[in-house]
């Protein structure tokens, strides 16, 4: 029994990104308030698309569809973890996601109190991870064109973002802004520690989303942390065996 927790734990810690900075910062998803900074005038906005990490010599980590809704200022993506591909996918992991109900995740990103929030609706339960990439009044942007491209048959503006914070750290960006999709960014290259995140819209809509897609329904169960979400899950599909 021992063994086979310990090896849903690793599954479910792989799977789930749950990883976290030893600054504290959240979960290695590829996904932060970082991203915020990349939409420019775009308010509101919802599309479904894609996202991929690579290493530093280029090659394929993982690749997954996800669905992203804008509003107010707040990012929302949806991702069904079972539909992951590549990576060091352990053997049935698609089986024992479905099992705990952990392979449905929504992430929340909400830029006014500091947080990412982690929600699965297969538990009814959530969890709050401090997002320190929120940006600030100190960061200095600048952005430069660098050319231009067709995306998906969409003529673009190849940006390049870099954003220096306060103790100077840069972070670089390309953007491919859609001119007859209201400069949309339909495709978007980042930095991320060793990684490369590549994140590809479809064509969004420009119809705001629900207010009610950012909000956590009053029922879901607030845990203080991911372990602590991620164990009461186990626990549950263990029948409270420890």
């Amino acid at each position: 029994m021992k063994r086979l927790f310990l090896t849903l734990t690793l599954t479910l810690a792989s799977l789930t990104a749950t990883s976290v900075h030893a600054q504290g910062g959240p979960p290695n998803t590829g996904i932060n308030a970082s991203l915020l900074r990349m939409f420019g005038d775009t308010k509101f906005f919802s599309a479904k698309g894609d996202l991929r990490m690579s290493d530093d010599n280029g090659k394929a980590i993982s690749s997954m569809p996800v669905s992203w809704a804008l509003l107010d200022g707040k990012l929302r993506a949806d991702m069904d973890l079972s539909q992951m591909q590549g990576g060091a996918m352990p053997p049935q992991a698609t089986a024992m996601l479905k099992q705990t109900g952990m392979d449905k995740m929504q992430l929340l990103i909400m830029p006014e109190s500091k947080t990412t929030l982690f929600i699965y609706p297969g538990l009814e339960a959530y969890a709050p991870v401090r997002d320190n990439d929120v940006a600030t009044a100190e960061e200095k942007v600048e952005t430069t064109d660098v050319g231009k491209e067709e995306v998906d048959g969409h003529p673009c503006v190849k940006k390049k973002m870099s954003t220096t914070d306060a103790k100077g750290k840069v972070q670089e960006a390309f953007i491919w802004s859609a001119t007859d999709l209201k400069n949309f960014p339909i495709k978007m290259e980042m930095k991320q520690k060793k990684n490369t995140v590549l994140i590809h819209f479809e064509t969004p809509s420009f119809q705001k989303p629900d207010a009610k897609l950012f909000e956590v329904p009053a029922n879901y169960t607030k845990h203080d942390s991911i372990q602590g979400l991620m164990q009461s899950a186990m626990m549950k599909m263990f029948g409270g065996a420890k």
